[in-house]
């Protein structure tokens, strides 16, 4: 089961983060709740936790890219199957 990263709606009328450092890589296993990304606003920077336990098996969105609020900004897959060699 594959589970997506998004962008948090962090309020304050922010429509777009940009992503600044990925602190996982693609293989590597996270838990539930763990720092996997960094991002900044133009108010503030902020790290995106991991929703689910599983391996990162996608990287959708580059350090130093710009994106809209709840895009995908990676996948977990929960049994780890789709992880890259």
């Amino acid at each position: 089961m594959s589970v997506e990263i998004k962008v948090p709606d962090v309020g304050e009328g922010v429509t777009h983060v940009t992503v600044t450092d990925w602190l996982k890589a693609v293989g590597d296993r996270v838990e539930a709740g763990e720092l996997v990304v960094e991002v900044m606003t133009d108010k503030a920077a902020f790290e995106v936790t991991a929703p689910a336990t599983g391996v990162l098996v996608e990287i959708c969105v580059p350090a130093d890219a710009e994106v809209a609020v709840s895009t995908p900004l990676g996948r977990i897959d929960g049994d780890g199957a789709g992880a890259a060699p």
